[in-house]
């Protein structure tokens, strides 16, 4: 996925209030950004933009030199393939196993089952789950479940992560795990764009950091 592009992006909804204001800003390809800012700053609203959840006002959302607003639904699942979310509040399935939480956006692509097999073991291998993969999700901790919807946010390689607020039910130490794991795959190519209100944290990963006040930018950092 190449580099994103947001120009003069408004997103107002019915009631008038605006929730993104003329925003520009791009992402390059394979580099890691945290959006921050305070509760309805505008964060979790850009996200859904640039996973095609929403479409602006106004302005244009581009990735690769296409806008993707103006994306036909019958295009819309073949973007997101290229997707992974991750979000505070797992969503994972407790009455299926670990390991059949993770092989979900496999099965639905169609997947053959020992090319599932693989990717699964892939992916929890390198969240360090591998040993836990016939485990039901309540049988693990906070952090652990993380680990999992992290393992199946990024089982089907995707060119661009979004994580919305991934460590806002963790302790610090937990946290400054699951970052280091997103830098991980930033490492590997992906495209990692985080949302999170935890400045001390993002300030300490040294990466750039792009702050929202009021559905407005006001600065980025690098």
């Amino acid at each position: 996925m190449a580099e994103i592009e947001l120009h003069n992006v408004t997103r107002k909804f019915g009631n008038g209030a605006e929730a993104l204001g003329n925003v520009s800003v791009a992402f390059e390809s394979g580099s890691m950004t945290f959006l921050t800012g305070h509760s309805g700053a505008g964060k979790s609203t850009l996200l859904k933009l640039l996973l095609r959840l929403d479409v602006p006002t106004r302005g244009q959302v581009l990735v690769g030199g296409v806008d993707i607003s103006q994306l036909a639904e019958k295009y819309i699942p073949v973007f997101r393939q290229n997707i992974g979310v991750v979000f505070q509040d797992h969503h994972l399935l407790d009455e299926r196993t670990v390991f059949e939480n993770v092989a979900v956006p496999l099965r639905v692509m169609g997947m053959a089952d020992r090319d599932i097999e693989r990717r699964v073991r892939a992916a929890l291998s390198a969240v360090s789950l591998l040993e836990k993969e016939k485990l039901y999700p309540p049988l693990l901790s906070t952090g652990e479940q993380q680990r999992v919807g992290i393992a199946r946010a990024v089982v089907n390689r995707p060119k661009l992560l979004l994580a919305d607020e991934p460590t806002g039910n963790l302790d610090p130490d937990l946290s400054r795990d699951i970052m280091e794991l997103f830098e991980q795959f930033k490492l590997v190519g992906t495209t990692v764009i985080i949302a999170s209100h935890d400045r001390e944290l993002i300030n300490s990963m040294g990466k750039r950091i792009i702050e929202l006040d009021h559905g407005r930018l006001m600065g980025a950092n690098y």
